[in-house]
């Protein structure tokens, strides 16, 4: 109902936004192919939309499940209601895996969508694919400016000077914490961990008072806390400059996450459960019910994290939201951007392409992104987005969800902060994260683990690059 609510009071606005980008696209195609031209990019035909008569019907694929997938069906709904030259269908994926898996079958068998929602991880892979328009084509022939978005956010999206897709479901990692547990361990409430140090320190002490930590097995662990501490994962500025060809985490830095992770673990201060599978959320479930004190997982769970402990079957759960718990406090790096970014085929004609355009314009509006912010947890990756209404009761009454966006808007804004660019990335991030569970099952020394890790993503890497014949 809140969700329902929200988007009433802002559905005529939403309207605005959609008739205005609709208007947006009717630049003429000699506009559109000059800018293309002077930057090297196939042309985007918006003018194409403009002269159709009728409706423009198009495909989404996305990934979006729980109270997300709630929000962006009543978002879709508005956009198609609000004007006439473009229809959206929703095809609603499991996750984002699938979604990747369906896309690779689709190039061989044709069934593609007009737009689709890729995980961040998939970025290099897609483009390696050559079958999407980059959105900097459309950028260039709506004259469309990104000075309101947030800059790490867009620049995640950018290979190489090129805008590839346009920042949507946008989250960060944060702690999620019992005020209650950390009362009875004697910790203060109002005082979570900002360091891992301090994160390691704490859950000893959550341990101690019959509770604990829960660690969820994802692979960003090391890429996050480097990028706290301004590092990079992989060489030629995280694949930004250049396609990556081997990570560069061999450092003391890297050496103290692993030595960390493994004293949380082997301790019993902190016990894991993997990121994927029926599993994959037992973390915050353990929070619940009182098995866990804290745990660090992503800022898009917050919208169905509030929605389920509004039902008061946890009464023994004060929630607290954090920022990710940096690596050192004196050192002024910043969290990656993580979450999804939206594409268009270049496999489809020139007027689904201009329709999907206008479509994805519209998702990250300023007030579409509010609205998807306030039913997600997700970030507005707009900051006008932070001045309506939607935002600021949103953050007045749960200020929880405001701080992902804090995150993403505090320390610099360079490489090592905009997150890697990695042809086989998900397989990398495997390879780390099987070095990481070394550790934690087989005795593993840290030392030997972060070597092994090494080893196995520059392998994965050049074999990538070898089999699509690039360097």
């Amino acid at each position: 109902m809140r969700i329902v609510r929200i988007f009433t009071q802002v559905s005529a606005a939403l309207a605005i936004v959609v008739s205005s980008t609709v208007a947006a696209a009717a630049f003429s195609t000699a506009q559109g192919s000059a800018a293309a031209a002077a930057t090297k990019l196939p042309a985007c035909n918006l003018s194409a939309l403009a002269k159709h008569k009728g409706v423009v019907n198009i495909t989404f694929w996305n990934s979006a499940t729980n109270a997300n997938a709630t929000t962006l069906t009543t978002i879709t709904n508005a956009f198609n209601a609000s004007q006439s030259k473009v229809h959206v269908t929703l095809v609603d994926q499991a996750s984002y895996d699938d979604t990747w898996q369906k896309y690779e079958a689709g190039l061989s068998n044709g069934q593609l969508p007009d737009a689709v929602q890729l995980e961040d991880q998939r970025t290099q892979a897609a483009i390696d694919t050559q079958s999407f328009l980059p959105v900097q084509s459309c950028m260039n022939a709506a004259h469309y400016s990104t000075s309101d978005y947030l800059p790490r956010p867009l620049a995640y999206w950018k290979v190489d000077g090129v805008q590839e897709a346009l920042p949507f479901a946008v989250s960060a990692p944060i702690l999620f914490y019992n005020q209650l547990a950390f009362t009875k361990a004697g910790l203060n409430p109002n005082a979570p961990p900002t360091t891992l140090p301090q994160y390691v320190a704490d859950a000893k002490a959550l341990k101690a008072s019959g509770s604990g930590t829960g660690l969820k097995l994802d692979p960003w662990h090391l890429e996050t806390w480097l990028s706290t501490a301004n590092q990079t994962f992989v060489d030629n500025s995280n694949g930004r400059k250049g396609r990556a060809t081997k990570v560069t985490f061999q450092t003391k830095t890297a050496l103290q996450i692993f030595t960390d992770l493994a004293t949380l673990v082997k301790s019993g201060d902190a016990l894991t459960n993997p990121s994927s599978g029926p599993s994959a959320f037992d973390n915050l479930l353990g929070i619940g019910s009182g098995k866990y004190g804290m745990t660090i997982d992503t800022s898009a769970a917050l919208g169905t994290v509030t929605q389920i402990l509004s039902g008061g079957q946890y009464p023994n759960v004060k929630l607290g939201i954090s920022a990710f718990p940096a690596l050192s406090a004196s050192i002024k790096g910043g969290i990656e951007p993580g979450g999804s970014g939206v594409y268009i085929s270049s496999k489809v004609p020139a007027l689904d392409q201009a329709a999907s355009w206008v479509f994805l314009s519209y998702l990250c509006s300023p007030q579409t992104q509010a609205t998807w912010a306030a039913g997600t947890g997700y970030i507005p990756v707009r900051k006008s987005s932070t001045t309506m209404a939607t935002v600021k009761q949103l953050w007045a009454t749960n200020p929880g969800y405001k701080v992902a966006y804090d995150e993403i808007n505090k320390g610099v804004n360079d490489a090592a902060t905009s997150g890697s660019v990695i042809g086989p990335y998900g397989d990398v991030r495997i390879d780390v994260l099987n070095a990481e569970e070394s550790m934690f099952t087989a005795g593993v020394t840290p030392a030997k683990a972060l070597a092994n890790a090494l080893k196995t993503a520059n392998a994965t890497i050049s074999n990538y690059n070898q089999r699509l014949g690039v360097s």
